[in-house]
C-alpha cells in the first residue's frame, strides 16, 4: 500500500505541470470563415499571430484572416502611433477589431491599427527573434571560393529593443588576393513618445578590398519612425560616431563622423512570405575634411517552407578615402543564401 500511495503521488506530480500547462492554453482566435483555434498566445508581429496548441506546436495564423481574439492573460498592445496598451483581449461587438480590457474599463482597436501584441510575463527567450544565413560556392574552372554568413537577433521590451548582428564575405581564388570582408554590430533604442527614438550602437568593420584591417565604432543619434504601420516601417536617424581605424599599411587614426540613417523594412501576408529590409548610412567626416562614406544594405527574404527560406542580399561600401591609399574606391556585391528564423 505504501508503494502504491508513493507511485500514485510520484504520478501526480509528474501529470501536474502538464495540466498546468494545458490550462494555460484558453486563448481564443476566431477566423474570419468561422473556424476556431484555441491555444496560448506567443507574439505578434510582422502579419502573424504565433499560438501554441495543446499538441505542442506552433501555429503561425495571417493577422488579416482573424476577427476575434478572446484571452484572459495580460498583454502589451502597440499601434501604429506608437502608443501602448495593456490589459486582456475580449471580442469586440460587432467582431472585427482588437478588445483591450483593463481595469474595467474596454478600448478596442482596429486590427490593422496593430502592430505587435507580446504576453507581459512572457519568458526572456520568447522575446528574442532573429535569423541565419548561410551561402556557399564553389566553381572548378576557376577554382573560386565563396562563403557568406549573416546572423541577427533582436530582444524586443515596450520601451526598448536591442540587437546584434554579424555579416561576412570571404572570397578565394588561384593566384588572386582573397577578399575578406566582416561587419559586427550592436545597437540600442529606447522608445519615446510619438514613435521617436533615441539609439546607441557600437561595431567592428574589417574589409580589405578597402583598406581596412579593422575599424572600432561608438556612436549615438536621435531618430524617428516616419512610417509604422502592420507591413511597413521607415526610420530616419541623425546622429554623431567616433571611429578608431587600423589601416592594411598605415598608422592607425581616430575619426569623427555626423551619421544620417534611413532603414526600411516591408513584408506580405501570405505564402510565400517575402520580407524586405534595407540600410543606408551616409557619414561625412567632421575630423577629416571632404570625406565620406556611404554603407547600403538590402536584403529580400523568401519563405520556402516554415521558418526557412531564400534569400538574396545586396552590400555596397564606399569611402572616398582609403585608409590605406586615400584614393575612393567603392566595395559591392550580391549574395544569394539559405537561412532559418527562429
Amino acid at each position: 500500500m505504501k508503494w502504491r500511495r508513493a507511485l500514485s503521488l510520484a504520478g501526480l506530480c509528474l501529470l501536474a505541470p502538464a495540466g498546468a500547462a494545458l490550462a494555460q492554453r484558453t486563448d481564443v482566435i476566431v477566423l474570419f470563415n468561422g473556424d476556431h483555434v484555441t491555444g496560448e498566445i506567443k507574439s505578434y508581429a510582422t502579419g502573424r499571430l504565433t499560438v501554441e496548441t495543446d499538441i505542442g506546436s506552433d501555429l503561425s495564423l495571417k493577422w488579416n484572416r482573424i476577427t476575434s481574439i478572446t484571452s484572459d492573460k495580460q498583454f502589451e498592445v502597440e499601434t501604429t502611433d506608437g502608443a501602448y496598451f495593456y490589459g486582456s483581449l475580449a471580442p469586440s461587438t460587432p467582431p472585427g477589431k482588437l478588445a483591450i480590457v483593463s481595469a474595467g474599463a474596454t478600448r478596442e482597436l482596429g486590427f490593422f491599427d496593430v502592430v505587435r501584441i507580446s504576453p507581459i510575463y512572457q519568458t526572456f527567450w520568447r522575446r528574442w527573434d532573429g535569423s541565419l544565413d548561410l551561402g556557399f560556392n564553389y566553381t572548378q574552372a576557376s577554382s573560386i571560393v565563396q562563403l557568406n554568413l549573416n546572423a541577427n537577433a533582436i530582444f524586443r521590451r515596450p520601451t526598448f529593443a536591442a540587437s546584434a548582428s554579424i555579416n561576412s564575405f570571404f572570397s578565394s581564388q588561384s593566384g588572386v588576393p582573397s577578399s575578406q570582408r566582416a561587419n559586427f554590430s550592436l545597437g540600442y533604442q529606447k522608445f519615446l513618445k510619438d514613435r521617436w527614438v533615441l539609439a546607441g550602437f557600437g561595431g567592428a568593420d574589417r574589409n580589405l578590398d578597402l583598406g581596412l584591417d579593422l575599424r572600432l565604432t561608438l556612436g549615438a543619434g536621435y531618430g524617428r519612425f516616419l512610417i509604422q504601420t502592420n507591413r511597413t516601417t521607415l526610420a530616419a536617424l541623425l546622429g554623431i560616431s567616433g571611429d578608431h581605424e587600423n589601416p592594411v599599411t598605415g598608422e592607425s587614426t581616430y575619426q569623427a563622423a555626423a551619421v544620417l540613417g534611413v532603414q526600411y523594412s516591408m513584408f506580405t501576408y501570405d505564402f510565400p512570405k517575402v520580407t524586405v529590409n534595407s540600410t543606408l548610412q551616409v557619414l561625412p567626416y567632421l575630423t577629416d575634411a571632404g570625406r565620406i562614406r556611404i554603407e547600403f544594405n538590402a536584403q529580400a527574404k523568401r519563405e520556402i517552407v516554415r521558418d526557412f527560406y531564400l534569400s538574396l542580399s545586396i552590400f555596397d561600401s564606399y569611402d572616398s578615402r582609403d585608409p590605406s591609399t586615400q584614393q575612393a574606391k567603392n566595395d559591392w556585391g550580391p549574395v544569394l543564401s539559405i537561412g532559418w528564423t527562429f
